[in-house]
């Protein structure tokens, strides 16, 4: 069988270095003293199935667990082994499943009961979390003392149990920022594995993000960061998510958290792949392999089935394809004139499209592809008459066919993110309090 050829291109690494200038090296783009290396969070089985109308079984969440360490991820939040004994029994199996390079962790409040049921699922790290913010103690009927006496008792009941623990400001974001730092100079004192600003409803703006860090480095005392880490918590409310969490660890955070897909409440969490990709790029080691990027990707979607858009960044179907004439001519010279990496670093494929805005490069490279090992010799004039009746076909094709087709396509993805609806819910509440309900009553959709 004869040998693929390597694809020769126009330019060389040396000339290519020569004609692209990179901004993000230029001295004081970003900040010198960023760590060189992370720690990367995970918070899919967490986080991610918050998911509305996501339910993962026992059996999913050790498929995700497993490809998750194979990538390697150094931390995997497993779930809340409080909130049910079906949750503490999937927690416990995950912490029991002897993964290689992750450590499994179990979410707790700062409750005894709660520790207890991380204590149950034989693990030897959890999370610590509470919200900190006034209106959250205003809901919770909390005073600050009262607060930071629960959160004390409860690293005192850990230590004392020989747990590792992290602490999780919940609503960090929004909270004043003197209680803030008291509850993450209680976490520094108490000896915590790290604190993690939450930016709950993702209010935070790049600035801002930096601001706090930069304030929190500042003004937190005796703090060792190589014992007790800075992580970063984001939500994508405003599209920031990504964003609040690369410029964290510019500027020292080193425990990012982010979950695949970016999926979570409401409009998600830190898309996995586009942090580590990104971090990557500017010279920060995540310990992931970025290979297997696209399959860990691919294999999440199926499971939560919420299907990913064409144009999601780095793993989409449409994240290194290409249709237009011009590009594609580049693309021959050499890929990095559209493209900022190679596709195969991170698990995709390159994609040419034969469509209204396709070239003579494109027809070349599609008979070329498609008729591999043949010697044809196709005259110019012959290529443009192929090029324009391709751009007929498509400018001819019914619209109409296409708008029903994305009709059932939006209607089937409405079921698939589905709970309960009324009409269950309702025949549920009948069961149960019927005779508490008028005699007239009746559900009425």
């Amino acid at each position: 069988m004869e040998k693929s050829k390597k694809a020769q291109y126009k330019f060389n690494k040396e000339e290519l270095r020569e004609l692209l200038y990179d901004f993000n090296k230029e001295k004081g783009a970003l900040p010198f003293d960023r760590p060189r290396k992370v720690s990367i969070w995970d918070e899919t089985l967490r986080d991610g199935e918050q998911t509305p109308g996501v339910f993962l079984t026992l059996e999913e969440k050790i498929k995700i667990a497993t490809i998750l360490d194979e990538i390697g991820t150094t931390k995997i939040a497993a779930g809340f082994p409080a909130i049910s004994n079906g949750e503490l029994d999937i927690v416990k199996k995950i912490s029991n499943l002897g993964l290689s390079n992750s450590t499994i962790l179990g979410i707790a409040r700062p409750r005894e009961s709660d520790i207890n049921a991380c204590l149950k699922c034989d693990l030897e790290e959890i999370v610590l979390f509470m919200p900190v913010s006034d209106l959250h103690l205003k809901i919770m009927n909390f005073s600050k003392q009262q607060q930071i006496d629960m959160i004390q008792k409860a690293f005192d009941y850990g230590r004392e149990h020989g747990l590792k623990f992290n602490w999780v400001s919940e609503d960090g974001t929004r909270s004043k920022p003197e209680h803030l730092l008291k509850i993450h100079q209680l976490a520094i004192d108490n000896g915590a594995s790290s604190i993690i600003l939450g930016d709950t409803v993702g209010v935070l703006q790049p600035e801002t993000t930096i601001y706090m860090i930069e304030k929190m480095k500042k003004e937190l005392k005796r703090w060792d960061r190589t014992k007790t880490q800075l992580g970063i918590h984001t939500h994508n409310d405003f599209g920031q998510a990504v964003s609040n969490t690369l410029v964290a660890v510019y500027h020292g955070a080193t425990l990012p958290h982010v979950c695949v897909n970016g999926y979570g409440e409401r409009a998600g969490n830190a898309s996995f792949e586009e942090v580590v990709t990104n971090l990557e790029g500017m010279g920060v080691s995540t310990g992931i392999n970025l290979r297997k990027l696209t399959e860990m990707s691919h294999i999440v979607e199926e499971i939560f089935g919420l299907p990913l858009s064409a144009h999601k960044p780095i793993v989409g179907s449409n994240a290194f394809s290409h249709e237009s004439g011009l590009h594609i001519h580049a693309i021959v010279s050499h890929p990095i004139a559209y493209e900022p990496i190679n596709p195969a670093l991170v698990g995709q494929k390159r994609k040419f499209y034969l469509g209204k805005f396709s070239g003579s490069a494109s027809i070349i490279n599609a008979i070329e592809t498609k008729l591999k090992g043949t010697n044809l010799e196709i005259p110019r004039e012959i290529i443009k008459k192929i090029l324009q009746d391709v751009k007929n076909l498509q400018e001819k094709s019914s619209k109409e066919n296409k708008k029903r087709s994305f009709k059932k396509i939006k209607k089937l993805i409405g079921y698939i993110q589905s709970g309960i609806n009324d009409e269950e819910f309702f025949a549920i509440v009948q069961k149960h309090a019927k005779k508490y309900l008028k005699d007239s009553w009746v559900y009425k959709n």
